[in-house]
């Protein structure tokens, strides 16, 4: 079998074609633009490279939006639609939401995800100036010109994101490397700071199966030591996950192994009347240190499946 080659030779002349034949010379506004957005991709390759695990799906469905913005400047506007900027503003306004910007200029560089961002940003204007000439012919719409001047304002929101995200990142790392917090946890002493790690480790989870959780952390008599809701989580999930938790820690196995023994006839029926509440759904995990049993994360917000799941990275994180 022929093997396809990389080069054609076609354009040696300085000449390319359009999708509809057209020919046209390589600096015409079409190819200039495309070229960019071209850029743009490459840089949020290697952004998506780079990038916290939590920020995967997003990453992957920009690029996906970004071959079909080519594909929309190759056609010149033909038989496809302008791409609609009210998407972008939205995505735009949810991560501004979830994490609030200081208004204070922004030198890139404050993790490697969030400077590669910051390269597709800048490609991203440069787009939109090469555009230019094609909004002026009438031959790009003027919703597809303000698509790409949000495109820069877009990267510009998800730089930020990964920054903080990249930062939670290794604070949690820290955390738990830290020898006196290790130290602490191996004496049987559950630290706000550990609960917060894994409370973080958990939302990781929980962001990669797009589920917004509720997750709860609690000491080994039960008592909640720290709570960590996320966006968009419904306001059941905030007792469930707390008496995951609990029921876990107080009854020393995770919640989806007690479900079976609070079935009628089995002998902890009627459990679940037992005053401040008592969940035997799975999602409840214990976080041990050896053979010590230090606390328990809660997990609610997702089908019983994703909050096990959730609790289970939770655990395996805190793998003392």
């Amino acid at each position: 079998m022929a093997r396809a080659r990389i080069y054609t030779k076609t354009g040696d002349t300085g000449k390319t074609r359009l999708w509809d034949g057209t020919q046209v010379s390589k600096n015409d506004p079409h190819i200039e633009t495309n070229g960019t957005l071209d850029e743009v991709n490459a840089a949020l390759g290697l952004a998506k490279s780079l990038a916290p695990a939590c920020m995967a799906d997003e990453l992957n469905g920009l690029q996906d939006r970004m071959m079909l913005l080519m594909a929309y400047v190759a056609r010149g506007g033909k038989e496809r639609a302008a791409p609609d900027p009210a998407e972008l503003e939205a995505w735009i306004d949810a991560i501004s939401g979830d994490y609030p910007m200081e208004g204070r200029f922004v030198n890139p560089g404050e993790s490697p995800a969030g400077g590669a961002l910051h390269i597709a940003r800048a490609a991203a204007r440069r787009a939109e100036r090469a555009s230019l000439p094609l909004l002026d012919s009438g031959e790009l719409e003027p919703m597809a010109y303000s698509y790409i001047n949000r495109l820069s304002d877009l990267l510009f929101a998800l730089a930020h994101k990964a920054d903080i995200e990249t930062g939670v990142e290794r604070v949690t790392a820290e955390v738990l490397a830290s020898p006196a917090l290790r130290a602490a946890a191996s004496q049987g002493e559950l630290s706000l700071a550990l609960a917060e790690a894994i409370i973080a480790e958990a939302k990781k989870k929980a962001a990669e199966l797009g589920r917004a959780a509720v997750i709860a952390v609690c000491d080994a008599s039960g008592e909640l030591i720290a709570l960590g809701r996320m966006d968009g989580a419904l306001p059941v999930s905030l007792s469930q996950a707390q008496k995951k938790a609990r029921s876990s820690a107080r009854m020393r196995r995770g919640t989806a192994e007690i479900s079976p023994l609070t079935q009628p006839g089995a002998q902890l029926f009627g459990i679940n009347d037992e005053p401040g509440g008592f969940s035997a759904v799975g999602g409840g995990r214990l976080l041990r240190a050896g053979e010590s049993v230090l606390g328990a994360v809660g997990v609610s917000g997702g089908s019983a499946a994703d909050d096990i799941a959730i609790a289970d990275a939770a655990a395996l994180f805190f793998n003392l």
